[in-house]
């Protein structure tokens, strides 16, 4: 499956950007998940437990059931962003940014969405990784949901509070 993940949070939360960085390793450019020992993860997934922000993962599925891994990133793109916009009144979507090409990609193709009014005047920001520690959450989340898809995370308590939604390629 390609997952995508999105947490709402204000864009003034100073104090979530603080919790973060004091968690992530000396030396590190950012938490991310696959570089951290368990016990930090843990620590990580508790921290973000005590947010008061919303987590939502839209999940494409089965995998090899789209094209590519791009096809299933715009689907997942074409769910969320009306979904944050309408539901969670979110104003504007910071996506990290990746590959010049990719982001170029993405920015036609939610302009595209929004030509063609299947989104409103939700703004897409592209944002380096490093630069905000709030782009570390999603990252979080999904190596949470990932590990407990595996069974090798016990985060059932805090994925119990995440929304989840599935697309598939019909």
């Amino acid at each position: 499956m390609y997952l995508m993940g999105a947490c709402v949070c204000d864009d003034t939360e100073t104090e979530t950007r603080q919790r973060l960085a004091l968690l992530k390793p000396k030396g590190a450019r950012k938490l991310h998940w696959r570089d951290m020992r368990p016990s930090l993860r843990g620590k990580v997934v508790d921290a973000m437990a005590a947010m008061d922000i919303d987590h939502v993962i839209v999940a494409a599925v089965p995998m090899s059931q789209w094209n590519t891994a791009e096809r299933a990133r715009r689907k997942c793109l074409e769910r969320l962003l009306p979904l944050l916009e309408t539901e969670y009144n979110v104003d504007t979507l910071v996506l990290e940014r990746r590959e010049i090409s990719q982001d170029r990609n993405d920015i036609r193709f939610i302009d595209g969405l929004r030509s063609r009014r299947f989104i409103g005047p939700i703004r897409v920001e592209l944002c380096a990784g490093e630069t905000d520690a709030r782009l570390w959450l999603p990252d979080q989340l999904l190596g949470a949901y990932g590990d407990a898809q595996a069974g090798t995370g016990r985060y059932d308590e805090f994925l119990g509070h995440v929304r989840t939604v599935f697309i598939d390629s019909d």
